[in-house]
């Protein structure tokens, strides 16, 4: 277990959430099928998110002009969005971040979660030392038109990981041609896979979930389901 320390640097801070599994383009897939993709789902909800309180509403006229705040700059007495950076948008986080030495907080947008008319940056906090809030920056992509941050969006996602992590990898490099016992292992349960999709259209094998192959044979470990993370209580 690992400690993270949430500092309020003002009354009224954002909500923290774990992240959520709902997405509305995922929502407007046929039958919502986008939500049988394990991977993807399990990305959504792998770590917490920052809702916003109010909708904001931004324009950007292009060039070295500044991001406009057209209106929800404001919420209770106090600036949640800036206009400060050429053809950016900023939030103010309302929270310094504090974690346990040898631990960094990831800062980006929600995985799989679309604004239109806005992308958004990520950053590496090397919070284990890191005083002060920090703000989270959205590039505007619409030149002349109003782009829209609705109350309730996840303005900002986090999670955290160890800092040598990624320099403790090392790669292996093998090849499935060398693998028969493999590549017939694979084209047999595509083959199955073909098959389920021409019979039970819009259906999935769900294989990566339940660990087993076309034959119910186990072939990996089973997904428990997603995972629950801890919240901060305000």
């Amino acid at each position: 277990m690992t400690q993270v320390t949430l500092t309020k640097t003002h009354q009224n801070p954002p909500q923290i959430i774990q992240s959520r599994v709902k997405r509305d383009w995922m929502d407007n897939t046929y039958k919502k099928h986008a939500y049988q993709c394990l991977p993807m789902t399990t990305a959504n909800v792998n770590g917490w998110e920052l809702i916003l309180p109010q909708d904001v509403v931004v324009q950007w006229d292009g060039g070295n002009n500044n991001v406009k705040i057209l209106s929800g700059g404001e919420h209770m007495g106090r600036s949640i969005a800036y206009g400060g950076i050429v053809g950016m948008v900023s939030f103010s986080v309302g929270w310094a971040f504090g974690t346990e030495e040898g631990y960094e907080t990831w800062i980006s947008g929600p995985p799989n979660y679309m604004i239109d008319g806005a992308s958004p940056l990520s950053a590496i906090i090397p919070s284990s030392w890191w005083p002060d809030e920090f703000q989270m920056n959205w590039v505007i992509n619409k030149i002349g038109e109003p782009v829209i941050f609705e109350a309730g969006t996840p303005f900002m996602f986090f999670n955290i990981f160890k800092s040598d992590l990624l320099e403790s990898v090392k790669f292996k490099v093998e090849n499935l041609w060398d693998k028969p016992e493999l590549m017939t292992r694979r084209a047999n349960y595509g083959s199955a896979k073909m098959k389920k999709n021409q019979d039970e259209p819009w259906t999935w094998m769900k294989g990566i979930k339940t660990g087993l192959n076309e034959k119910g044979e186990k072939i990996g470990p089973a997904n428990n389901g997603l995972i629950k993370l801890d919240q901060p209580t305000l």
